[in-house]
């Protein structure tokens, strides 16, 4: 689950997604790093303009990467990786 990607993705900080919840910096890292209920996560869905399922697009994804890539980790966008020799 990507929570904090899709946050990203859509131009909000968990700062910003917490004040909308009215909980703390703590509160909105705790649903991020842990299980948080499909309640909560409509709610962050709602304040991005995103769908629940959005939080899970990686882990329903099929695709299986062919070549190496990673994850910015300000975007949350993939990054191709390009290995010369």
């Amino acid at each position: 689950m990507d929570i904090k990607g899709v946050i990203k993705t859509h131009g909000f900080t968990l700062i910003e997604v917490a004040d909308k919840m009215g909980i703390t910096k703590g509160g909105i890292s705790q649903i991020v790093n842990g299980s948080p209920n499909v309640k909560t996560l409509r709610t962050i869905a709602e304040i991005v303009g995103c769908k629940v399922g959005d939080f899970f697009a990686d882990e329903m994804s099929e695709k299986k990467p062919t070549e190496p890539s990673l994850k910015c980790p300000h975007c949350g966008k993939e990054l191709k990786i390009t290995i010369s020799r």
